[in-house]
């Protein structure tokens, strides 16, 4: 499919306001409407905001499959909170995982992953359930670690942490934090 296709559904302005409210380029944001386009050609035709469901975007796009944070990816860029993503919620996506988006936007983002219980703090409920989807054994299909060693880390991360002792970590503090990890935007990262 090329992308002569699917150019007719952006107009030049549309096209301009999503260069300049991503940090996407013109080429990486039609091949992405190009992938979206391709997963049913006919609903995007008939109405350019249809919302695929999270196991269509999955299938086109390889590099969600196997993400431990799958569920969460779509909770936060989901815009109707539906586990859908429209064309804009996977522009968001790929631009906060984008190499241009700067470590303090892509921080926030990782924020919101990482909340896992939603409170804007992340504690040490989130940082063992963080710990739970880094080690799941998929072929034991069960949690490497136990739950005493789980709190034992995230303990330890939070007295390393020592900013406010708020007993969790808040979006500035996170952002603080990661900017001091220079691995970090290269982590946080896929390639389109």
């Amino acid at each position: 499919m090329g992308s002569s296709q699917v150019k007719h559904l952006l107009t030049e302005d549309v096209l301009e306001d999503y260069t300049s409210l991503t940090y996407l380029n013109k080429g990486e944001i039609y091949h992405l409407l190009e992938k979206f386009h391709s997963i049913d050609p006919d609903k995007v035709n008939n109405n350019f905001a249809h919302r695929f469901t999270k196991q269509e975007i999955v299938n086109k796009f390889e590099v969600l499959k196997n993400n431990p944070f799958q569920d969460r990816i779509f909770r936060v860029f989901s815009s109707q909170n539906d586990d859908c993503f429209s064309f804009e919620d996977l522009l968001d996506l790929c631009s906060a995982m984008s190499s241009e988006c700067p470590c303090e936007v892509k921080a926030a983002w990782a924020f919101r992953i990482y909340d896992i219980d939603e409170d804007n703090q992340i504690t040490a409920k989130d940082i063992c359930h963080l710990i739970d989807r880094l080690t799941w054994d998929v072929y034991n299909r069960n949690h490497c670690l136990d739950n005493e060693s789980k709190l034992k880390i995230a303990n330890i991360i939070l007295e390393e942490i020592k900013l406010d002792h708020s007993g969790g970590i808040g979006l500035s503090e996170f952002q603080f934090i990661i900017s001091r990890i220079p691995e970090f935007t290269s982590s946080f990262y896929f390639r389109l």
